[in-house]
């Protein structure tokens, strides 16, 4: 028997990025480089903070048969799956100048009368400060961002100022979705 496979990991210890796209043309949700990089997107990697990035989730439940009459055993079945969002914590200056680094997150996210809509992908196992290129991977995540509220990360000599948003996953995610030319 030939040995079991072993594939080696997919480090992502500064080989990940968060980009929001505000548009993505292909039905697929495959971006093309331009909609990746264009001056309406934004990479969220170094704003967003470690433990209040982008975390979806998904949750498949499972269903028990309809047991019949002269059943003796009954199986299970997969159900509905619900992909979820959640908060996302990042960087925010209220001092900062407009259009600035420290407020460029928060004013593509402000938005008083709903929520902004768009695209959230997670682009894995490249290194964080390579350019978004065709052919690389993605996983697309139609999203909602709700309004940002402003407050701290952190306390006392750490603390710094962010805002806090909530996100929420719309429509069917795309895996290990190419980025087209």
């Amino acid at each position: 028997m030939p040995e079991p496979l072993r594939p080696a990991p997919a480090k992502l210890y500064g080989r990940r990025n968060w980009i929001f796209i505000p548009t993505i043309a292909s039905v697929t949700l495959a971006p093309t480089v331009a909609e990746a990089t264009g001056a309406s997107a934004i990479d969220i990697t170094n704003i967003a903070f470690s433990d209040g990035a982008p975390n979806p989730t998904a949750e498949t439940t499972l269903v028990e048969t309809e047991r019949r009459f002269g059943d003796t055993l009954v199986y299970e079945g997969i159900g509905e799956t619900k992909y979820g969002g959640g908060d996302l914590t990042y960087a925010f200056d209220a001092q900062g100048v407009a259009a600035s680094n420290p407020v460029k997150l928060w004013e593509k996210w402000l938005n008083v009368s709903g929520a902004v809509t768009g695209f959230l992908a997670d682009r894995q196992n490249v290194a964080r400060a390579s350019a978004i290129t065709a052919g690389q991977f993605l996983h697309v995540y139609p999203v909602e961002i709700g309004p940002s509220m402003p407050g701290l990360k952190g306390e006392g000599a750490t603390a710094e100022g962010a805002a806090t948003c909530k996100f929420a996953i719309t429509a069917q995610p795309a895996f290990k979705i190419a980025v087209l030319t």
